[in-house]
């Protein structure tokens, strides 16, 4: 798959780790994910850049404010819906994943006006770009990202980097509306995911794009090998699980992996719980698991590694 050169406005671009102990997280996903690290100075707060390849690919930063994680509940690529756990509202840890767009400002501008609400910026993060932080209007944490001299994730849908991101909320209605204001994504059905109340944000124009065979998502084949085809999905959204009232809505990255068992076990023997282990609507290794410090996130086989065969 090409390298990203750029991100079109409204496609996932990063994630990063907001965790009280930094340290042991990075010790955590070497272990699982096979990450390397560089560590900024205090001009950018030490935000630590996770590695594969050489390609800056996860951020990882420091977090002291005690907010609750957001990240109560797992689905699991729209199969685990009914199958997570409820999560402790205090975690130590929590992922964030940002959306690409061409002005903070002007973006900030449209989170309020759709319903959400700016917890932080528009703001220079250096020379690199200008941030948002926000909370969409059923609660879930998000980021946006106005590269300049970084352009996000420097490898998109490889082994050890960022290849989807899922949103699970209770009313997917004021969600979906919230993202097609804010982002200009069109919402569609799913049936990668395996499940049928599962949705996609996608980008405008999804008659273009060709179906990459692997995720049955549009293949990721923009202008100048950019991540980002138009009517490319770049998200999922579902709903939380019923019966659990205390689950905050939150947004959860996905990383690839070539071997997503064996990746569950080395996180497993690492301190991970795992909140659910099977396979999506295409038959690929899915997992979700959640860090020792309470973060939660998936790991997905990677398009173009066979699909295991079916055993049952």
């Amino acid at each position: 798959m090409p390298e990203p050169v750029s991100y079109p406005a409204g496609a996932l671009c990063w994630a990063d780790l907001r965790t009280s102990d930094p340290v042991a997280a990075e010790h955590f996903y070497a272990a699982v994910l096979g990450w390397s690290y560089l560590h900024t100075g205090p001009a950018y707060d030490h935000y630590g850049y996770a590695t594969w390849q050489r390609h800056m690919v996860a951020g990882i930063a420091r977090s002291d404010t005690g907010e609750p994680s957001g990240t109560a509940e797992a689905s699991g690529g729209g199969k685990s819906s009914d199958s997570g756990e409820e999560g402790d509202g205090g975690a130590e840890a929590n992922w964030i994943v940002s959306f690409a767009t061409r002005s903070a400002d002007a973006l900030a501008d449209r989170v309020a006006a759709a319903g959400g609400e700016v917890r932080h910026g528009p703001e220079d993060f250096g020379v690199l770009g200008r941030t948002v932080a926000a909370v969409d209007p059923e609660g879930a944490h998000v980021g946006f990202w106005q590269a300049r001299a970084h352009l996000g994730a420097g490898l998109f849908g490889e082994p050890s980097a960022l290849c989807w991101a899922e949103l699970a909320v209770r009313d997917t209605g004021r969600a979906d509306r919230f993202y097609e204001a804010v982002l200009g994504v069109h919402v569609t059905a799913h049936d990668a995911a395996g499940e049928e109340h599962y949705a996609a944000f996608r980008l405008p124009d999804e008659s273009a794009g060709r179906t990459d065979s692997a995720s049955g998502n549009p293949a990721r084949s923009g202008p100048d090998g950019a991540p980002g085809a138009p009517g490319e999905a770049v998200a999922g959204r579902t709903v939380l699980a019923a019966g659990r009232p205390g689950a905050e809505p939150f947004w959860m990255p996905y990383f690839g992996a070539r071997d997503a068992p064996r990746t569950v076990d080395v996180a497993r023997r690492e301190g991970a719980a795992v909140l659910y282990e099977g396979a999506n609507g295409q038959g690929r290794d899915v997992a979700v698991l959640r860090d020792p410090q309470g973060a939660v996130f998936a790991v997905l086989e990677i398009p173009g590694t066979p699909a295991r065969p079916d055993t049952t």
